[in-house]
């Protein structure tokens, strides 16, 4: 099983959380093959967010990824997919840890939201009612939207 992390586009993505996840499965559902791999697909901020992400977890056109799956290197590599509005990163799961920290730095770097869709708690990380980048909800959350 992959590790799986979404950067997204703040504007096009539902605040609710039930609307934001069935978003996010239409955004990929259609997603194969080599449209899916082309990174000129997402907006420019996205792109910028995959490249932060590149720098330690390369992709499978980077001539830095891994090509030995047994060589230490290897849980380092990372598959990307692109749709306009998002970017699917997929980890091996001892890259969790580091995957997420970049992911977040270049996240509130790039001014793009994150959803972490197979971590413990499902966050999902925008810009809050407060004006900050923060989680705005989460798996465990009972409530049906945020304010």
């Amino acid at each position: 099983m992959a590790y799986d992390l979404y950067a997204f586009d703040l504007f096009a993505a539902p605040r609710d959380r039930y609307d934001f996840l069935d978003w996010i499965s239409r955004a990929f559902r259609s997603v194969d093959g080599p449209l899916g791999s082309d990174p000129t697909r997402a907006s420019p901020a996205l792109q910028a967010w995959q490249r932060d992400m590149a720098q330690g977890f390369p992709g499978a056109a980077d001539p830095h990824r891994a090509f030995d799956p047994d060589s230490t290197g290897a849980s380092k590599n990372a598959d990307y997919l692109f749709t306009q509005c998002a970017v699917q990163a997929s980890f091996e799961w001892d890259s969790c840890g580091p995957a997420l920290l970049r992911a977040k730095k270049a996240a509130q770097a790039r001014g793009v939201g994150l959803f972490d869709a197979t971590g413990h708690d499902g966050a999902v990380w925008m810009i809050s009612s407060r004006g900050r980048w923060e989680i705005v909800h989460r798996a465990d959350d009972t409530r049906q939207s945020f304010a």
